[in-house]
């Protein structure tokens, strides 16, 4: 009979994979028969217990399939069983192990359920329902908040280069389709009469099923002076000499569903101060100009007694100037020779000029011919004018763009969580946002072994008083 090559693999990955199974049993079954019976054993509870019963047994799902971990149990009327020998494998409270969960986080971050699942059948010949993969998830999640408190108060952040780098901070919000029962509280309704204009060029249609994300990013960014010609030359010789922008580096994400944009901003400033204690630098924060953002930003910075500059995106600020140039100009060229001539003028520093001229140019269309993108682009740069100095922010090199934020909205939120047809519990959604900004922060690594040494105190340590020596 002629065996493939396809064939023949196909025998050995499962084969291999039953035999590293079985080397594995062999191995705890030795431990097992090698285990030391003690005298005593105190819980935590305070209660001691004599009576040693060997053979008692459980189950452990690994990488490579399933093993009984067998040990002795100590037992006293009246209160739970303890299990030393636990405690020295340092097994997991559950049914699976450490390394299987490791490899479920990285599969559920990375993409939908049904997906991982399938990878797992493939990979790891391991089967496990949707809904355990998501509790595996959400339990290997609840340490990333502690994690980073914890690292940001131990030490400054490494990442800093200091000098003479700007600091940015910037946050932004998107929305997530949830379950009912999860969704925030229905915002009251607002007073009639005038509204301060909002960061949303137009209404976008609620269905009332989403809740907001709030995604921060900080990051290192050397400085890069340039000119209002940088941005948006003229000409082919200005075209030509064209210098590049700051790049972002040391970059740090965060997301949430749970928190509201407050606590994750003062979330962002303890990661700011912990890379710049004693502020030396610049604390450039860029916003899209949501209004209640930039109030909490300003708030927190008061608090702190902490200097920051705000900048709101230049992409943000052609988006209405586009939509101004619509109700302004017929013609595609027109428009395109408007928002060009506009955009400049704003770089070079004339916001209150372009507000003056935009505010012209509606009174000269008449009471009869209404135009809501130019009454909108006017209402938005006269409220955002104090923060739209980028000629200042260009000549200190600074940038003037959300490009990180939004991004990271995208990454974190959009690409995972805006699956079609996904809705999501809150628990569930704050896990996988937790998970897919550590990971993309390059701390999965530290993270996991923080995770591991907590698991292992609330698991093991935390149920004895004494402490008891083992053979190896």
């Amino acid at each position: 009979m002629i065996c493939s090559q396809q064939a023949l693999e196909e025998y050995v990955t499962s084969a291999g994979r039953e035999l590293q199974r079985q080397l594995m049993q062999d191995q705890l079954d030795a431990r097992a028969a090698a285990e030391v019976r003690l005298e005593q054993v105190t819980g935590a509870d305070g209660v001691i217990r004599r009576r040693a019963e060997t053979g008692h047994a459980r189950l452990v799902a690994t990488t490579v399939g399933r093993v009984q971990v067998t040990r002795i149990a100590y037992r006293t009327p009246g209160a739970p069983n303890l299990h030393p020998a636990d405690k020295l494998l340092s097994l997991p409270d559950g049914l699976y192990s450490f390394p299987l969960q490791r490899l479920v986080v990285h599969r559920v971050a990375g993409g939908s359920l049904r997906a991982a699942r399938e990878a797992l059948i493939r990979g790891a010949g391991q089967y496990l329902g949707t809904r355990q993969l998501m509790q595996i998830a959400t339990e290997a999640a609840v340490d990333i908040r502690d994690f980073y408190q914890q690292a940001a108060s131990v030490r400054p952040d490494p990442a800093g280069r200091g000098g003479n780098d700007v600091l940015v901070l910037s946050i932004d919000a998107t929305g997530v389709n949830m379950i009912p029962s999860d969704l925030r509280e229905p915002t009251p309704l607002r007073p009639a009469g005038p509204q301060p204009p909002s960061a949303q060029l137009s209404r976008r249609e609620r269905t009332g099923r989403t809740r907001m994300a709030v995604v921060t990013a900080l990051y290192d960014a050397a400085p890069a002076p340039r000119t209002a010609a940088d941005i948006l030359p003229a000409d082919a010789a200005e075209r030509a000499a064209r210098r590049n922008g700051p790049q972002a580096s040391s970059r740090k994400v965060d997301a949430s569903l749970q928190h509201s944009v407050a606590p994750m901003v003062a979330a962002l400033f303890d990661q700011a101060q912990s890379r710049d204690p004693h502020h030396q630098r610049r604390w450039v924060c860029l916003v899209d100009g949501a209004n209640h953002q930039l109030e909490c930003l300003e708030a927190e910075a008061n608090r702190r007694g902490v200097q920051i500059d705000i900048v709101v995106d230049f992409i943000h600020v052609l988006e209405y100037l586009w939509r101004a140039a619509e109700d302004l100009h017929p013609t595609h060229p027109a428009r395109a020779a408007f928002v060009a001539a506009t955009a400049r003028n704003l770089l070079e520093g004339h916001a209150p000029s372009v507000v003056a001229d935009l505010r012209a140019r509606l009174r000269g269309r008449g009471s009869d011919n209404p135009a809501p993108g130019l009454q909108r682009a006017i209402a938005y740069l006269h409220a955002k004018e104090p923060y739209l100095n980028y000629h200042i922010a260009l000549t200190l090199g600074w940038p003037i763009a959300t490009g990180v934020i939004e991004g990271s909205c995208r990454y974190l939120v959009k690409d995972r969580l805006d699956i079609t047809g996904a809705r999501w519990s809150l628990q569930g959604a704050e896990a996988i946002l937790l998970l897919r900004a550590v990971i993309a922060n390059g701390d999965f690594d530290t993270y996991w072994q923080y995770h591991l040494n907590r698991e292992h105190q609330r698991t093991h340590a935390s149920r004895y008083k004494d402490r008891f020596a083992l053979a190896a």
